[in-house]
């Protein structure tokens, strides 16, 4: 009798650490814990996406390159670029078409000839990324026409 207890107790302490490893690879696989999934798109991915050029003089055209990545795995094509003015110059860096895993850069430039004071403008980016089909870059600036009056 003593032999059919102690096996009805080790069968369920397995049955019990069968059932408690069973749900920790269940929660583990759903919780998706690190685990790159498979993205089945093109994903652009920039280091920065504004930049602050600090105080400038008036006169100069300013320049900066965003760059990014595609960290999809799909092509990534960037459709168009589009400044928010007419003083603001960007485009890509030749290319239209990144492989998974390529990385390019948006070229900006921006006039500040005429312009005074603290300036914000945007750039937006459309891809072909179905989850950010449009992204926004922005870059600012205080120019300064002190030293030109001084002169």
């Amino acid at each position: 009798m003593e032999n059919i207890n102690e096996r009805k107790s080790i069968m369920k302490v397995y049955l019990l650490t069968g059932m408690l490893i069973s749900s920790i690879l269940i929660i583990f696989l759903l919780s998706n814990s690190g685990i790159p999934a498979s993205t089945n798109n093109a994903v652009i991915s920039f280091a920065e996406e504004s930049h602050d050029f600090g105080k400038v003089e008036q006169g100069p055209v300013l320049e900066y390159s965003f760059k990014f990545t595609n960290e999809g795995d799909k092509p990534l094509v960037i459709e168009r670029v589009q400044p928010s003015c007419g003083c603001t110059g960007a485009a890509t860096d030749g290319k239209s078409e990144y492989s998974e895993g390529e990385s390019g850069e948006i070229k900006i430039s921006f006039n500040t000839q005429g312009r005074e004071g603290f300036q914000e403008k945007q750039i937006h980016i459309f891809s072909n990324d179905t989850k950010n089909p449009e992204k926004v870059l922005t870059f600012s600036c205080d120019i300064s026409t002190q030293n030109k009056l001084n002169n």
